[in-house]
């Protein structure tokens, strides 16, 4: 997918350069890390290295300069943020037409990112801006409303890729869920996620989230999971680590083991065979 860095989301409002790297940076950061830069493009205005962070001075010389020696967060995502001043420049090739009006919170955005990301996969990263702080924003062109999808969370770019079909449901629990309690490593491909029926996909990721958000001893009591052992050892008797199942709904059942407090699921079990064996 095509992203464009939303130049408008600085204009000089963080008092300090240690603001900006506490409330900006390390944000846009994390946003930025969803994005596979293999298959995904980030499009960036020509003149985005002006861009103000605070009323003295430019991201470009903050991130690149000698200030930003003096940041251990600068140093740590120096692979990152090279990507911000490098091609591709959506002027190379613009897709949007100064002959359109384009407006955004009542005024004209017609040659920025604005209007270029309406005219492509409508989807923008911003740094933290009150003027920004939607996940989605209603730009008018020549007055019919278009949405789009703003990034500045965590995960935010693998939910909009799962809700766009871009990515399969496999690929958006193991992004969605990694370094949690549940881990998918270890699922047999046969017995796991293409088991799982497009109508059945919110009911599997709600049985995991809530897995992933409950601590281990409300798991263990949670009777809607009903949490426990797994007692056919000759079932899954290539494994020496005691088995355990939890549910996902009144049929569906998730099958692993738990190793260093992680959850390391093995299979699914959507007919409720497996289940009735131990």
């Amino acid at each position: 997918m095509e992203v464009l860095i939303n130049e408008l989301s600085l204009s000089g409002q963080f008092d300090s350069i240690e603001h900006f790297v506490e409330s900006g940076l390390k944000p846009f950061v994390k946003a930025l890390n969803d994005i596979d830069f293999q298959s995904d493009l980030l499009y960036k205005k020509y003149d985005f290295y002006q861009s103000k962070i605070t009323s003295n001075h430019t991201i470009y010389d903050t991130l690149t300069g000698n200030i930003s020696r003096q940041y251990d967060e600068i140093r740590k995502f120096k692979s990152q943020l090279t990507r911000l001043f490098d091609n591709p420049y959506w002027e190379d090739n613009p897709k949007h037409s100064t002959n359109n009006v384009y407006v955004y919170n009542g005024i004209k955005v017609s040659g920025f990112s604005l209007a270029e990301a309406c005219e492509r996969d409508r989807m923008v990263v911003s740094f933290s801006h009150n003027d920004f702080r939607f996940t989605q924003l209603n730009v008018y062109k020549n007055e019919s409303k278009i949405e789009l999808d703003n990034l500045f969370e965590q995960r935010h770019f693998t939910q909009v890729a799962y809700q766009r079909n871009c990515i399969p449901f496999d690929v958006y629990c193991d992004k969605i869920f990694s370094n949690s309690k549940l881990n998918f490593s270890k699922l047999n491909l046969k017995e796991g996620f293409s088991l799982v029926r497009k109508e059945d996909e919110p009911l599997f990721f709600d049985g995991f989230r809530k897995f992933v958000e409950l601590s281990w001893q409300q798991i263990f009591v949670d009777d809607a999971l009903d949490y426990k052992e797994f007692n056919n050892k000759n079932y899954f008797k290539n494994i020496s680590e005691k088995i355990f199942k939890f549910r996902i709904s009144q049929k569906y059942r998730c099958f692993g083991y738990v190793k260093n407090s992680v959850f390391f699921v093995l299979q699914f079990d959507i007919e409720h065979k497996l289940s009735d064996l131990g």
